[in-house]
């Protein structure tokens, strides 16, 4: 991959749903795949033009002007009465394509996700396409579902979207608390995507991971924020604070029990604890019951200090109210650390019999070290109570 392909994919990554919100918001006129389509076209154009002509000084503002001509000249196609006079005004240095711009089309775009008309899970698989422009392959893990199916979701969105003529509202008011816990499961989404990549995809993983707390400080800043906006929000300071910790100098993953403790940022530990203690509230979100996992984490000096009776409480109550294979993997862990290594591996074998989840490399990591782990403890205290060595079947 070449300089120009490099760049045009870390923009692609980058500016492709802010884009489409740009190009809606200006464009009323325009169903949201022709947005999609547009957009798609900018990018190709990108790749002929850029290596003849060199990378433009303003690259985000040339892809938004030639979205922005690609929308003049498809409606000028299309329809003679429609008001363009507004749109040929805007020039490439409006407010709207400064970075400052970019973000705010971002959080526009997510909230325009959460159209009431739309069923949540719907809103949840737009706003991860469009917002952060997730492969279709990502969305399926997130949900657990075949690749084909997020298509099909998405196929029917647009549908509806055009057939419909709902118009994708950028307006902050007239939200519910309902809408606004959709916008948190996304950002909760984006934060977990981001946090997962590793690799040469540190960085990007990194990006993901702040534009997400910067989405929710958005709505933490605003009259919309809930006990669930600062849970959520402590959470993610929680992880970011041990980022930098996470991978070697080569960007292999280093796991938890490994991690040089004195890298984590305990300035952003503190904010979060202060954050999550004003979020203290009579119900408890799964986002609550995150943070004060990540809270306990955090607590610890070293490794071996690691409350994991604590931690297999939370997880017992969080997977009741929001039941995810990766909470149980999770939770697989901490029971193994705190010596329930039966219930660890029904847990775990439960997993393996689900048939899209059980492809997933996590699950297959897991397991190994569940059973390098179940043979370390067994070495250590052959004689001792509660090892068993359950039959996998292999």
């Amino acid at each position: 991959m070449n300089e120009f392909e490099k760049r045009i994919e870390i923009l692609y990554k980058e500016r492709f749903g802010q884009l489409i919100s740009l190009i809606l918001q200006r464009f009323r006129q325009l169903p949201i795949d022709w947005a999609e389509d547009i957009v798609q076209e900018t990018f190709a154009a990108a790749s002929l033009h850029w290596p003849k002509t060199g990378i433009p000084e303003n690259p985000s503002g040339w892809l938004y002007q030639t979205c922005k001509n690609k929308s003049i000249n498809l409606l000028k196609k299309i329809s003679k009465t429609a008001d363009l006079s507004e749109a040929k005004m805007v020039s490439v240095a409006a407010d709207e394509i400064s970075e400052d711009g970019f973000k705010d089309a971002q959080l526009r775009m997510l909230m325009a996700c959460c159209h009431p008309y739309l069923t949540p899970k719907t809103q949840v698989v737009l706003a991860l396409k469009y917002v952060t422009n997730l492969k279709v392959e990502n969305i399926a893990l997130q949900f657990g579902a075949e690749p084909d199916a997020i298509e099909k979701m998405l196929y029917r969105a647009r549908q509806k979207i055009k057939s419909e003529s709902l118009i994708l509202s950028s307006s902050l008011y007239g939200y519910s608390a309902e809408r606004l816990s959709v916008m948190h499961k996304v950002i909760y989404l984006i934060f977990n995507e981001g946090f997962r990549q590793s690799g040469e995809k540190i960085s990007q993983g990194k990006m993901m991971c702040e534009d997400a707390l910067m989405l929710n400080k958005f709505l933490f800043d605003s009259s919309l924020c809930s006990p669930e906006t600062k849970a959520l929000q402590a959470l993610m300071l929680f992880n970011v604070a041990r980022f930098d910790a996470r991978f070697d100098s080569q960007g292999n993953a280093i796991e938890l029990e490994y991690q040089d403790r004195t890298l984590w940022d305990q300035s952003l530990i503190q904010l979060a604890g202060l954050i999550l203690t004003e979020s203290e509230n009579s119900i408890f979100s799964p986002y609550h019951l995150e943070a004060a996992i990540a809270c306990v984490h955090c607590a610890a000096r070293k490794f071996d200090d690691t409350d994991w009776e604590a931690i297999c409480k939370y997880y017992d109550v969080l997977l009741k109210v929001y039941p995810s294979p990766f909470a149980e993997i999770n939770y697989a862990v901490a029971l193994q650390y705190n010596h329930q290594n039966d219930k660890a591996f029904r847990i775990l074998m439960d997993l393996h019999q689900n048939p899209y989840f059980n492809k997933q490399p996590i699950l297959e990591q897991t397991l190994r070290k569940y059973y390098e782990r179940t043979t370390m403890q067994h070495n250590a205290h052959p004689a001792g109570p509660g090892i068993n060595y359950p039959n996998s079947g292999k």
